[in-house]
């Protein structure tokens, strides 16, 4: 029977994509998403609308003629 091995510890997770949600602009850091106004977080955006994952609030655009 093969011996068991101690498992090592997870590695801390780190937010990759944080390059996704920002950009610079005047040497500062700015949110590209709007914020929920319900729960603070980034809203992510779709064609047609902008949603929340958290509380599910959802904001759907207008159609310009």
């Amino acid at each position: 029977m093969a011996k068991k091995t101690l498992k090592e510890g997870r590695k801390k997770h780190f937010n990759v994509q944080a390059g996704k949600l920002y950009e610079i602009k005047d040497g500062k850091a700015v949110k590209k998403n709007k914020s929920c106004p319900r729960c603070k977080n980034t809203m992510a955006k779709a064609q047609n609308r902008e949603f929340c994952g958290s509380c599910g609030y959802t904001v759907i655009a207008k159609k310009e003629e």
